[in-house]
């Protein structure tokens, strides 16, 4: 929810509540976010305070993405009734520091109030020099509390030191503070008076540190010294600091420490030709993703970090390798060899040196990394409308086939069997919308949802010179060859598409997709009986083999309550079950 931008000015103006022309700004926020209704701001002016300098408030409220209810009606009936909910963002610009602060529900949103504000309200040129988000992270202090001396050209670094050290302890209102003097080595003092396993190495996380340079420039005499100040993972004083040869190279400081990692929009081209990976990264079911897994997909994680869509977690002490086809537990140590790591077996014997890349931890920006696939897609679509159905379910917009509006969704873990229950029936509930799309990440899964023939985005990824990431060709292909089963086809029948999952076609009702050994079973005997001529299957038949005394035991209660006298129902006499028939097929469209 929050996100806190540098902006570089090179003179600072003065500006105030009254000065900014709110007009344009609104303007200027209504058409980056692609709003069809203004948004409306309240700008005032915050005193300073002896916690914070004279600051600037703004409060941007607008339109969220599109959401729906349901209304029930008396007839038994429920049908979707949509809106925009109303959002906010907060935007705090502090003048002294130039920092922007902002609040807001999206990284794109965050990102463009905070862009579109340093734009109109302070005249800064937003394309030669976007804003800077900077990242802090301060775990390597957990190792140790000493800075080694780096080389950066032009200057010469006499001391860095790790003057001053706060923790929180458990809860963030204990904390512990741990502060020297610049001659002092605050690790041997740590050692010194708090044991050797000090509660630094133990620490929940560093809330500030302080660090202390001395230095001298190629060709000066004079030395001359200054602090950095980094309070949590968003803060640093360096900002603030008036002298700009200090603040360029107290960033190129943390830099070398591997401390600050500042974000750099990454390329439009560069994206489209990351599109086929990046859609496997947000297929995965873990929040976090190693080293060695981004390498197999060839993406460079460094390139990810700057882009916002990954963050550093440290790395892997405890991995499984595979020696001699047998999966061994073994613990990574320090290696002599620049860029390796070692690795050892259970018994202490050496495993071997790999790189050390591999064991690299990083956690996935799902939120912004869920945004960037949709921008990706979103050129190929006639109208777009975000709605988020469920956390794996997005509708995003329509496409035009054959004149129609065809509605779009983009849904990924379609290979776990709980997914695909769980979205179909969302999607069947929401039938009345027509045949639709599901753009699917996954490589194994349902042929189709609901009323909506699924296609896998991996294999429609067009070209890189063509103008979409997706080949609308292959898409069109695609729903008119799936249309007509999506609505029931010509005859009831029962389609596989894996060994534990399958799809039940019924004329004039729209696809239902089965999951487990059970439910296909159990459908297939009833599409059997029903083509033979003997719709009426005696219950004992019909579960024989399966370990369960009726057909409701195989599905979960809200989606048994959902099919039960829609594609099955009892049968003429007590004990027997049938498969519910009736409707037409509907034409595929021309």
């Amino acid at each position: 929810m929050y996100d806190a931008f540098e902006v570089e000015l090179e003179k600072a103006s003065a500006i105030d509540a009254a000065s900014i022309d709110q007009v344009a700004l609104a303007a200027k926020i209504t058409q980056v976010l692609e709003l069809k209704k203004a948004v409306t701001l309240k700008a005032l002016d915050l005193p300073a305070t002896s916690a914070h300098p004279a600051s600037i408030m703004l409060i941007v409220r607008h339109g969220g993405p599109l959401s729906s209810v349901y209304n029930h009606r008396d007839d038994g009936h429920r049908h979707p009734i949509y809106y925009t909910p109303p959002n906010e963002a907060t935007l705090i610009y502090t003048p002294s520091i130039r920092q922007i602060e902002v609040c807001g529900d999206g990284l794109v949103v965050r990102q463009q109030v905070s862009s579109s504000f340093a734009e109109v309200a302070l005249g800064h040129d937003i394309s030669r020099k976007p804003l800077t988000w900077k990242h802090y992270n301060l775990s390597r202090f957990r190792a140790a509390l000493s800075l080694p001396l780096p080389s950066i050209d032009g200057y010469q670094i006499r001391i860095a030191r790790v003057i001053e050290a706060e923790i929180r302890l458990g809860k963030w209102s204990r904390k512990l503070l741990l502060k020297v003097a610049i001659d002092d080595d605050i690790e041997e003092v740590a050692t010194r008076y708090l044991k050797p396993n000090n509660v630094f190495r133990r620490a929940d996380s560093f809330s500030r540190i302080g660090i202390a340079v001395m230095y001298s420039q190629d060709g000066d005499e004079r030395e001359r010294s200054f602090n950095i100040t980094i309070s949590s993972s968003k803060s640093c004083n360096l900002q603030s600091n008036k002298n700009p040869e200090e603040r360029s190279l107290g960033y190129a400081l943390l830099g070398e420490w591997g401390i600050l990692s500042a974000f750099r929009q990454i390329e439009k081209g560069d994206l489209r030709a990351m599109f086929p990976q990046l859609v496997q990264l947000y297929d995965r079911v873990e929040d976090e993703v190693s080293g060695a897994y981004l390498r197999e997909l060839g993406l460079d994680p460094s390139r990810l970090i700057e882009g916002g869509l990954l963050a550093r977690r440290g790395r892997q002490d405890v991995v499984l390798i595979e020696n001699d086809d047998i999966d061994e537990e073994v613990t990574v140590k320090p290696s002599s060899t620049p860029g390796m790591v070692r690795t050892v077996g259970p018994f202490g014997e050496d495993a071997g040196e790999r790189p050390a890349s591999d064991f690299e931890i990083y956690a996935i920006n799902r939120q912004w990394l869920h945004e960037t696939v949709l921008q990706l897609m979103k050129p190929l679509l006639s109208k777009r409308a975000s709605e988020t159905l469920d956390p794996d379910l997005t509708l995003i917009g329509s496409m035009q086939i054959a004149g129609a509006e065809v509605p779009v969704y983009f849904a990924r873990r379609l290979d776990d069997l709980k997914t695909v229950a769980r979205l179909d029936l969302a999607l069947r509930a929401r039938n009345n919308a027509g045949v639709g799309i599901v753009l699917a990440t996954s490589a194994e899964m349902q042929t189709w949802l609901g009323p909506n023939v699924v296609v896998p985005v991996l294999s429609n990824v067009s070209s890189a010179d063509e103008e979409f990431a997706l080949s609308r060709d292959g898409l069109e292909l695609a729903f008119r060859s799936g249309f007509s089963l999506a609505r029931g086809g010509a005859t009831p029948q029962v389609l596989r598409s894996g060994k534990h999952s399958a799809s039940l076609h019924v004329p004039g009702k729209d696809p239902l997709a089965l999951a487990g050994a059970e439910q296909i079973l159990i459908f297939e005997r009833l599409v059997a009986a029903h083509r033979a001529g003997s719709p009426n299957v005696q219950v004992k038949e019909l579960m024989d083999g399966l370990g369960s005394r009726s057909p409701q035991q195989a599905f979960q209660e809200n989606t048994w309550d959902s099919i039960k006298n829609v594609y099955i129902s009892k049968g003429a006499k007590r004990g027997y079950w049938r498969l519910v028939f009736g409707g037409s097929p509907t034409e595929v469209p021309v």
